[in-house]
């Protein structure tokens, strides 16, 4: 099929703005241009399909993702490496994906309680804690039962390392007041700081760094809705975080 200049240049210019900003609103021009011309959201796709990525279309946005396997985040090491140069090592990355993980088994939930994370966000200690409840779960599972790490493909021993030793936690008289999130080190509220940087480049949460509160955004769901609740492993990942979470509620109640 032979395309026309103009709308190659507009397909063009919509994907290029759509590598810029992750996400565009479908009320932009070019967006509109895209929804109702079928030649230049052909070639957008196109465009999109030779660079490995895929465009997701939600009534508000307009989304460009990986579509690289490997990992429930659609990005490889190599690729998060050479964009955020904290994640100085594997280690560093594997941790960074559980907290990802995390934070989204809190987050992604049904509307009513959606609504709630969206006005009231999730705090720093609040995740630190479920981290930590998380890998102690883990580990614990990892000497009782046999190829459990195995199974999951989870480096568990690395992360374990890593969160533990590397990164001191915050105390609860620490919690509260002004602390410097971005710029401090070898703690981990840093390290959460550094492990969502991801998330809050593509617009998909805000991260207040001041009153210490990851608060996802509308198009963080939109996200989770058209691309990781289609993805097994991702739905299993959540089952396996829940699992964990439950021991320690039941636990406490006991």
């Amino acid at each position: 099929m032979a395309y026309t200049t103009e709308n190659i240049q507009k397909a063009a210019s919509l994907f290029f703005m759509l590598l810029k900003e992750n996400i565009v609103s479908v009320k932009e021009p070019l967006a509109e241009e895209y929804s109702n011309d079928n030649e230049i959201r052909q070639i957008v796709k196109t465009m999109a399909a030779e660079a490995d990525l895929m465009i997701i279309e939600t009534m508000e946005n307009l989304h460009l993702v990986s579509s690289a396997n490997g990992s429930i985040f659609a990005n490889s090491y190599t690729q998060m490496k050479e964009k955020y140069k904290d994640l100085k090592n594997k280690k560093y990355f594997y941790l960074a994906n559980l907290i990802i993980c995390v934070f989204l088994s809190e987050v992604d939930k049904e509307n009513n309680i959606r609504i709630r994370w969206e006005e009231e966000g999730i705090s720093y200690a609040k995740l630190e804690d479920l981290v930590n409840t998380i890998i102690n779960s883990w580990m614990k599972r990892e000497k009782e039962e046999i190829g459990f790490s195995e199974e999951w493909g989870i480096a568990l021993k690395e992360i374990d390392e890593v969160w533990n030793k590397d990164f001191s936690p915050m105390k609860n008289s620490k919690t509260k007041g002004n602390i410097d999130v971005v710029n401090t080190t070898d703690n981990r509220f840093n390290f959460i700081y550094k492990a969502l940087k991801p998330l809050s480049d593509q617009k998909l949460i805000y991260n207040n760094t001041k009153e210490l509160k990851l608060i996802p955004k509308s198009e963080l769901y939109e996200r989770l809705d058209k691309v990781y609740h289609n993805q097994d492993r991702y739905k299993e990942f959540m089952k396996l975080i829940e699992v964990a979470k439950e021991e320690k509620k039941n636990a406490e109640t006991n």
